[in-house]
């Protein structure tokens, strides 16, 4: 497994009850992709199901989340989304974040801000306290909000390049989700319409997920899951045995991870937790 990527909705905080409970259920979501090894968090839109805060809060917070602690203020500054970011609980990602100023060169962290059409992009740095614009090195894509790696030649002038992606922690991005299932490998799908996870159907499915370069794993919303997102019938889904289903969205596979829910609503947080547990396992 080369790169997993998670994939939850903009309507993810829609029954938190203030922008408080909402930050501190997205720092548990950051946690799940965190402790599961993740190397994308992508929120996808849910419009209709986004209440008082929607997908650009939701980016916000997650990427302010996956951003080294060391550099937030640097990185982020001051924002209304990030009022109570004190709440969220730390990751605790292994982080390298560049090396210390005192040699020729130094390297440090960067957040994209806007992404230009000349293959150039501006970043915001420990630099100074404005964007700067550095050109993307060929063969790197990169995307607003994602963080990249800077060497730094000089800090008076600036003289800077971006060398590639930090290779700790996950990117948050957000994305149309059958672009993300058309670029990644297996792509599954939770719900507790899909095919019910049995330790049996476990054995045949973790070696696949570990074998797959790119997997992708997909949550809902609380009280409006995957199939009522993407315009699913719910029964469709169950008739599929945990297979394609129509219209196809792009999925491999539709699993209940949680086959004997107790809850008549599981919420985004707690199905991360419960699905990657056993879909990370291993031989």
């Amino acid at each position: 497994m080369d790169g997993l990527t998670l994939c939850v909705p903009s309507s993810i905080v829609r029954e938190a009850e203030d922008e408080r409970e909402a930050t501190r259920k997205l720092g548990t979501v950051a946690r799940a992709a965190a402790v599961f090894s993740a190397t994308r968090l992508v929120v996808f839109p849910d419009r209709e199901g986004e209440r008082r805060r929607g997908g650009e809060f939701v980016e916000t917070v997650l990427r302010y989340a996956a951003t080294p602690p060391e550099l937030r203020t640097d990185l982020w500054g001051r924002r209304d989304e990030l009022a109570y970011v004190g709440v969220l609980p730390p990751l605790r990602v292994p982080s390298r974040t560049g090396s210390p100023p005192d040699g020729d060169e130094s390297s440090t962290q960067g957040l994209v801000t806007e992404v230009g059409p000349d293959g150039r992009v501006r970043v915001n740095s420990p630099l100074g306290e404005h964007p700067i614009s550095l050109l993307v090195p060929d063969g790197l894509s990169v995307e607003r909000g994602e963080r990249v790696t800077i060497r730094i030649s000089s800090r008076e002038p600036v003289r800077a390049r971006i060398t590639g992606k930090p290779e700790d922690g996950f990117q948050v991005v957000g994305a149309d989700l059958p672009e993300v299932l058309a670029d990644g490998g297996l792509a599954i799908a939770t719900s507790r319409h899909g095919e019910p996870l049995s330790v049996s159907r476990l054995a045949e499915l973790a070696p696949r997920v570990q074998e797959a370069d790119d997997p992708v794993v997909a949550f809902g919303a609380p009280g409006r899951g995957l199939p009522e997102i993407l315009g699913v019938r719910p029964e469709d889904v169950t008739a599929a045995a945990g297979g394609p289903v129509e219209p196809d969205p792009g999925f491999d596979l539709w699993l209940n991870t949680i086959p004997q829910q107790g809850s008549k609503v599981v919420r985004t947080e707690e199905a991360m937790f419960a699905s990657l547990a056993s879909l990370t396992l291993t031989e």
